[in-house]
């Protein structure tokens, strides 16, 4: 027992804020999965889960599949996302496929790849009326060649 009838046993102070962190000068190459923030200032390459915010650094490289619920990216990210939230700051870099429920992107924030909104209904009839079109063209062009040639 300590002074004063204490016990001598210290505990450890909790942390307000639990994050995984990739520092500046880390790289790493595998997997994350967990509960919490994670924090890219340096180089993953891999697959990454989070129940929380993936933050990627202005120097940050994440390269994978990303899964989260809000993701800030302020440097690159390369590979295949999925969260409910995303935010591409002006200096973000996206290359990939971006599946989300929102998106903001700031001025200069660059992004280049293909996008699907979750649990959207509404899809293009683009490509139904581009063939229609298609298929008229072409028959007029056939059209005016039998003409030209006198073939009945």
């Amino acid at each position: 027992m300590g002074i004063f009838g204490k016990s001598s046993t210290k505990t450890k102070p909790k942390s307000s804020y639990n994050a995984t962190i990739i520092a500046d000068d880390c790289a790493i190459v595998g997997g994350i999965t967990t509960g919490s923030d994670v924090v890219v200032n340096g180089k993953f390459e891999g697959i990454v889960s989070s129940k929380q915010t993936i933050t990627v650094g202005e120097n940050g490289e994440l390269y994978g599949d990303i899964k989260c619920e809000t993701i800030v990216i302020g440097g690159l990210v390369d590979g295949v996302v999925e969260a409910n939230m995303i935010h591409i700051l002006s200096t973000g870099k996206v290359v990939g496929q971006l599946t989300y429920s929102k998106i903001t992107v700031e001025e200069n924030g660059f992004f280049d790849g293909k996008t699907a909104v979750k649990g959207n209904s509404l899809q293009s009839k683009y490509a139904e009326i581009e063939h229609k079109y298609h298929n008229i063209i072409d028959t007029k062009v056939v059209d005016s060649k039998i003409e030209e040639n006198n073939i009945n």
